[in-house]
């Protein structure tokens, strides 16, 4: 078998080192890319030649009819990214080639850093922290809040939303889930349980963001909504930013109810005047909820899980649906 790796030297370095080229030569020859960029087509064309697995990631090119046309015996694209849909074409659709991505290696690190955010907003470590910078010490600790009886609302059962399901089960909370493309069954068995999205709003002490940005969700949490917020609780979003509609949001947080913890705006970054730099009721930091440095090798590892289980026989863990790519991020 020929696998050849598609990346850039820096996301080749940043993403992979020999521990896992090693374990990928145990199903075959490597063809790996070894240049900064892909402005040589020839040389591209020429690592793809023959290959039977084809392993891409950020910065990839689409994989277009030339490079089909060089590895007609290709079986499998292993996408070592987010979303695969950069480098998705309808040449390869019609290929019928099997595709995986690397969503839930990101989303793991997502739903930790999403809770880390929601304890500590809770806790109010964040701002009891500058408290204690500016001479105070526990004037405001009775606004804090254990995570302990309380409910915790999640936007969307997709990979990171489960995941981060099974790490509140480790707490004494209660879990409420709003994603209309779920039954009430398919929820209860993630483990959590189905109400509509006001509702949600409404009755959390804690409302976490992990749905894909597509039209359906552009603006999806709005004034409309957000009013019916408790006046104490949180809003998390390490998803996107246009899933909030940032002006009704600011206008939500300046009359200092709500507390926000955002990982993700748009655009990014926020101009140097966003209030949402400034307001004292929001954490806001710069897009590091997914793999960033260390965790990166998150993401080799699910690329070697991948091809184990594909050159078993096995169905791909995160093996994608090509008919279901309009709901994907």
């Amino acid at each position: 078998m020929k696998i050849a790796i598609l990346a850039k030297t820096a996301q080749r370095t940043n993403v992979f080192d020999d521990t896992y080229f090693d374990r990928m030569r145990k199903h075959g020859e490597l063809s790996i890319f070894n240049q900064d960029d892909f402005n040589d087509r020839a040389y591209l064309l020429d690592v793809c030649r023959g290959a039977n697995v084809i392993i891409t990631t950020w910065g990839t090119p689409k994989l277009e009819k030339d490079i089909l046309e060089v590895c007609p015996d290709l079986q499998c694209v292993i996408h070592a990214a987010g979303t695969p849909k950069p480098v998705i074409t309808p040449e390869l659709i019609d290929k019928k080639v099997r595709l995986t991505a690397s969503n839930i290696a990101i989303g793991e690190g997502v739903a930790e850093t999403a809770l880390a955010l929601m304890i500590g907003a809770c806790k109010k470590f964040f701002w009891l922290c500058q408290d204690t910078a500016n001479g105070m010490w526990a004037e405001n600790k009775p606004k804090v809040k254990d995570f302990y009886d309380i409910k915790v609302g999640i936007v969307s059962g997709g990979m990171v939303g489960r995941h981060m399901v099974k790490l509140l089960k480790n707490f004494h909370v209660d879990i409420l889930m709003y994603d209309p493309t779920l039954t009430k069954e398919e929820i209860a068995e993630i483990g959590a349980e189905k109400v509509g999205l006001d509702e949600m709003m409404s009755v959390c002490d804690v409302v976490s963001i992990h749905a894909p940005s597509i039209p359906a969700t552009d603006n999806m949490i709005n004034q409309e909504n957000l009013k019916w917020m408790k006046d104490g609780a949180v809003l998390v979003n390490t998803a996107r930013g246009s899933i909030i509609h940032e002006a009704d949001l600011i206008e939500e947080l300046k009359k200092g109810r709500i507390y926000a913890c955002l990982d993700v705006t748009l655009p990014e970054p926020p101009a140097k005047d966003n209030p949402l730099r400034t307001l004292p009721n929001v954490v806001l930091t710069p897009h590091i909820a997914g793999t960033v440095t260390n965790g990166l090798k998150r993401i080799a590892l699910h690329a070697c899980e991948e091809l184990d289980r594909f050159c078993a026989g096995e169905r791909m863990k995160t093996e994608v649906n090509f008919d279901e790519l309009s709901q994907m991020a």
